[in-house]
């Protein structure tokens, strides 16, 4: 593992593009937020982007433009920030080159971003081994009510943290383990996962050191469904230690199941209870039969829209979830 180094009053920020422009809604919270950051740590610096009249919309800039203004990040860089999620991170993660990735390397920088920004922290993690966090971007930084404790640990005074909430439940054939599943955190944004490991070209040697964590904004169940089957292709379901679910558009799932079941003149399975549970169906009897079950937490504080104890995860960390249902991650996180 590749540890971070800790943030100090000296550390080098530096905020950039690596996705949309922030929405106008959001313009006078980053407004803010870099007020907040630069006083807290003056060596802060935002790395804006220069536009042209070809650049679409849902773009902070070119993919060249956003690229660059990276590399030139990453000379002097202790915490790397994403901007903004949307859509575009792929533009210029796949065009990092050995050189920009030894660089990161060398500098061991914090690296966190959530959204569309997984994508650069899981693409770090597997091509590094650095461990990244997956927690807001640069414009929602304080707009979560436990983000004393995000700059604690990647300041290295919190060396262990841990969530657990009323709402978490266990679901799926297997139900709740008998004793503490162990393993090593990675995921985020369910889509923006699978594109990481496909255009990132990610074939890790196994999954099963993994705890899966996914959300998602808002997806049909078709979608779903073709990202399920993506990722059983390479055998995630079938190896890894769990699975943690976040917030999902369930009501618009849930629909889409009882929608196609009256379309094609069928009855829905009445044990039907979650959507992610009905697509990998096939995987969890598998693995039950070979007394290797898949572990399912679904969880109502990982996702998007959320302010309150937002889940904080360390992306590469070790991570241990009770049959309680708390899920704890294990320091150190950075040194």
């Amino acid at each position: 593992m590749l540890y971070p180094k800790k943030l100090t009053k000296l550390s080098q920020i530096s905020l950039v593009h690596t996705s949309s422009p922030v929405e106008r809604k959001d313009l006078g919270d980053f407004k803010k937020a870099i007020e907040k950051i630069q006083k807290d740590y003056p060596m802060t610096k935002f790395f804006d982007v220069e536009r042209n009249s070809l650049d679409p919309r849902y773009l902070s800039a070119s993919g060249l433009e956003r690229l660059r203004k990276l590399r030139k990040a990453l000379k002097k860089v202790d915490w790397l920030l994403p901007v903004y999620g949307g859509t575009g991170c792929a533009d210029i993660v796949r065009k990092l080159s050995p050189e920009d990735l030894s660089r990161i390397k060398k500098r061991r920088p914090i690296v966190s971003g959530f959204s569309d920004s997984t994508f650069l922290i899981n693409y770090l993690y597997f091509k590094l081994k650095l461990l990244t966090f997956s927690y807001a971007n640069a414009c929602g930084l304080y707009d979560h009510d436990n983000n004393k404790l995000f700059f604690d640990i990647i300041s290295g005074t919190q060396r262990n943290f841990s969530f657990k909430e009323e709402s978490y439940k266990w679901i799926g054939h297997a139900g709740a383990p008998e004793k503490p599943i162990e393993g090593f955190c990675i995921g985020g944004n369910f889509s923006t996962f699978r594109d990481m490991l496909d255009i990132g070209e990610i074939n890790p040697r196994s999954w099963e050191d993994y705890i899966l964590f996914i959300e998602e904004l808002d997806m049909d169940l078709e979608d779903l469904h073709r990202i399920v089957i993506s990722l059983d292709q390479r055998g995630v379901f079938r190896h890894i230690k769990a699975l943690v679910i976040g917030k999902m558009n369930e009501k618009k799932l849930s629909g889409d199941y009882r929608r196609f079941n009256s379309i094609f003149n069928r009855e829905p399975e009445e044990k039907f209870t979650n959507v992610f549970e009905y697509l990998i169906s096939d995987v969890l009897k598998k693995r039950m039969a070979d007394n290797d079950p898949l572990y399912i937490l679904k969880v109502e504080n990982f996702g998007h829209g959320l302010n309150k104890n937002t889940m904080i995860l360390p992306i590469g960390g070790k991570t241990v979830i009770h049959p309680d249902k708390k899920i704890e991650f294990v320091g150190p996180f950075v040194e």
